[in-house]
């Protein structure tokens, strides 16, 4: 940045009264910032937790620094300098590193520029009011300038450790994933200053925005989960095992768990099984809530043989769906395959149990499979159990 792109203050004043002004807040400007730094204090939270070292060495000569560049600028007629500027935007990945939020920051430099227009005000003597008016307007100007820079290079720092935190994620989980041996996982341990667990649990997690929530997901996993990016979904992977996933899924969020497995083959072979389980959810239209190795077990064998589920997808859906247009066949075999009984069907259907027969004996017309045959009811469940 130099000097020459930072727009000097507007209307720089020549004024000698202006000027004079200005001498008399900078000639009491200790008090000016102890009085600042302590409306901080009281304002605040995030200043009033504050250790006595960290406002005197780190936040108080900021808030100096702010006042004497404007009364400086003001009194020499100088615009405000690049140095100055590049000094505001440090302030700002400072006090990232210190965990204050952008608003508690932000808000901080209203209150410096409301302390010290009443500073202002005060130095003022009688005949001087009228210059109230453009001494306002050009320090209004002065602390957008400053806190738009402070914003600027606290986003970008939170962006830059926001990635850098996402890369160090993906590769650990990368690395986890691809060790060979128990020596390349001990390496992996030492790179990445991490205690790792014999084994792990993979739990996958998609939905709309799931991967800007990586930290709520990780916050609400068990303790030392490790979690990374995975296309767009979120993969963590949970220490030794894990009882209880509803929290995860609290997250409007679909969420797919394996079995544990050790790091390396074993564990990527569990995620590759974790994402076919998850795959098959999908396929069968949810949106939420969680399963695990020994859920949608129909599911999950068709998709692990397309060639079978093609086939069973003609035999049983397509025609069925062709024929049946109202769904009123499809409907009475389903409750017919969860029940066994003809009785009980006509009473879930409210229908008579002789439309319950004619409807069987139709789906057996259609499809060739018999519902009323163990072994055609079980390839009529596996083609019922296909998404079209």
């Amino acid at each position: 940045m130099t000097e020459s792109n930072v727009r000097p203050l507007a209307g720089r004043a020549s004024n000698a009264t202006v000027r004079a002004i200005a001498s008399r807040v900078l000639a009491d400007l200790d008090a000016l910032v102890a009085t600042i730094g302590v409306a901080l204090r009281d304002e605040i939270p995030e200043y009033e937790s504050m250790s006595p070292a960290q406002m005197t060495e780190d936040v108080l000569p900021v808030t100096r620094r702010v006042v004497t560049s404007f009364f400086d600028a003001v009194v020499t007629g100088a615009p405000v300098g690049a140095r100055v500027v590049k000094s505001f935007e440090e302030s700002g990945r400072a006090r990232l590193e210190m965990g204050v939020p952008l608003e508690s920051m932000l808000h901080a430099y209203r209150i410096a520029g409301r302390v010290t227009w009443n500073a202002v005000s005060d130095a003022i003597r009688p005949g001087e009011e009228h210059l109230l008016a453009g001494l306002a307007a050009q320090w209004m100007d002065y602390i957008d300038l400053a806190s738009s820079a402070v914003a600027k290079a606290y986003m970008s720092a939170s962006a830059e450790r926001l990635r850098s935190l996402d890369a160090r994620r993906r590769e650990l989980v990368e690395a986890l994933l691809t060790a060979t041996d128990p020596g390349e996982v001990a390496a992996v341990s030492l790179r990445f200053s991490t205690i790792l667990a014999g084994s792990y649990v993979p739990v996958l997690v998609s939905g709309a925005g799931v991967a800007s929530r990586i930290d709520a997901l990780i916050a609400t996993a068990p303790a030392r989960t490790l979690g990374g990016h995975r296309g767009d979904r979120v993969l963590l992977l949970v220490p030794e095992g894990v009882a209880d996933v509803t929290p995860l899924a609290s997250h409007e969020a679909l969420v797919a768990w394996g079995r544990p497995a050790a790091p390396g083959a074993a564990l990527l072979h569990e995620v590759g099984q974790v994402e076919a389980l998850l795959e098959a959810a999908v396929a069968e239209g949810r949106t939420a809530g969680a399963y695990g190795p020994d859920d949608l077990l129909v599911e999950q064998l068709l998709l692990g043989n397309e060639r079978v589920a093609a086939a069973l997808r003609r035999r049983v859906g397509d025609v069925l769906a062709a024929r049946d247009p109202g769904g009123a066949i499809v409907s009475t075999l389903r409750a017919y395959l969860a029940t066994g009984s003809v009785p009980e069907t006509a009473r879930r259907e409210v229908v008579h149990a002789n439309t319950v027969a004619y409807r069987l004996g139709r789906v057996r017309d259609l499809t060739g499979l018999d519902p009323r045959v163990p072994v055609d009811a079980a390839l009529l469940v596996l083609g019922l159990g296909i998404a079209p």
